[in-house]
C-alpha cells in the first residue's frame, strides 16, 4: 500500500468535512442573524399606508410560523391581594433568568414556569406570565412581583393546568407580517408606535375556572395600547375589550 499517498487522501477527506463543517456553522449563524424582520418586509401597500398614517414599526418583526392549536386551561390560583415575600429579594434578579428561580423558588410556587415581559408592568411592579413547554406565555396568565426600595417585597400569583383536548389538530400559524399589516391597514390610529411583537395565547377571559385560548400574535404600541390577532384565523381583538371582560 502507497501509505504515502493514503495518508494525502485522508488529510484531504478531513479538510473537505471542515469545510463542510464551516458552512454549516456559518449557515445557522446567518438564519440566527435575520432570525426576526423589520418593517421592510411589509408589504408595499402597507408601507404607503403607514407613510399616510404616520405610523412606525420599531420592533422586530418575529420570523417563525410553527403548528400551533388553540388551549384550554384551568384556574388553579387565583390571588386576590398581593403576599408578602419572608425574604425580600434584590429587585435586579427580574434580569436574571436563573437568578430569578434561584431566589424566589422557596416563597413562589412554580416561578421556573414564568417568563419576565420587559415590556409591561409598572414602576413599582415586575409583571411575569405563565409559560407553556414550548416557551409561549399566556397573556392573561400573570405574576405580578411588587417592589419597594429595589427590593422585590410582595407577589400576586395566577397559575393554571392544561386540559388536554380530545380533538385539536395542529395547524401553522398565520404569520407576524401578515398580522401586523392588518392591524396597520384597518386598527391603529394615525401617529401609532410599534414598539414589540410577541407569540403566546390569548383569549377573553369570563367568569369561569375554565378559559380557553388562542394562539396570538400580541402587538403592543409605544402608548401601552395592546392588539391581539388571532394566529388561526386573523380575528383582532384589543385590549380595552380584555380589560372590560376581566373586570366583570
Amino acid at each position: 500500500m502507497d501509505w504515502s499517498r493514503a495518508k494525502n487522501i485522508l488529510i484531504y477527506a478531513f479538510l473537505l468535512l471542515n469545510i463542510v463543517l464551516g458552512y454549516q456553522l456559518w449557515q445557522d449563524i446567518r438564519e440566527q442573524l435575520h432570525s426576526d424582520l423589520d418593517w421592510t418586509s411589509l408589504s408595499e401597500e402597507t408601507r404607503q399606508m403607514m407613510d399616510v398614517k404616520r405610523i412606525q414599526v420599531t420592533a422586530k418583526i418575529p420570523a417563525e410560523t410553527p403548528a400551533l392549536r388553540e388551549i384550554t386551561y384551568r384556574f388553579v390560583r387565583r390571588d386576590p391581594d398581593p403576599v408578602p415575600l419572608e425574604n425580600p429579594q434584590d429587585s435586579t434578579i427580574i434580569f436574571s433568568e436563573k437568578d430569578l428561580v434561584r431566589g424566589l423558588q422557596g416563597e413562589i410556587p412554580h416561578i421556573e414556569m414564568y417568563r419576565y415581559d420587559s415590556f409591561s408592568g409598572s414602576v413599582d411592579t415586575f409583571l411575569l406570565h405563565q409559560r407553556l413547554a414550548n416557551g409561549l406565555p399566556i397573556f392573561e396568565v400573570t405574576l405580578e412581583l411588587s417592589t419597594r426600595s429595589q427590593k422585590i417585597t410582595a407577589y400576586r400569583q395566577q397559575y393554571v393546568e392544561l386540559i388536554e383536548p380530545k380533538v385539536n389538530q395542529e395547524q401553522k400559524i398565520l404569520s407576524a407580517t401578515k398580522a401586523l399589516q392588518s392591524v396597520i391597514d384597518n386598527v391603529l390610529a394615525p401617529g401609532s408606535i410599534v414598539k414589540d411583537i410577541q407569540l403566546g395565547y390569548h383569549g377573553q377571559l369570563f367568569d369561569a375556572d375554565t378559559q380557553v385560548a388562542a394562539p396570538s400574535w400580541r402587538i403592543l404600541l409605544e402608548n401601552g395600547e395592546v392588539y391581539y390577532v388571532n394566529a388561526i384565523n386573523g380575528a383582532v381583538d384589543s385590549s380595552e375589550a380584555g380589560k372590560k371582560e376581566s373586570e366583570k
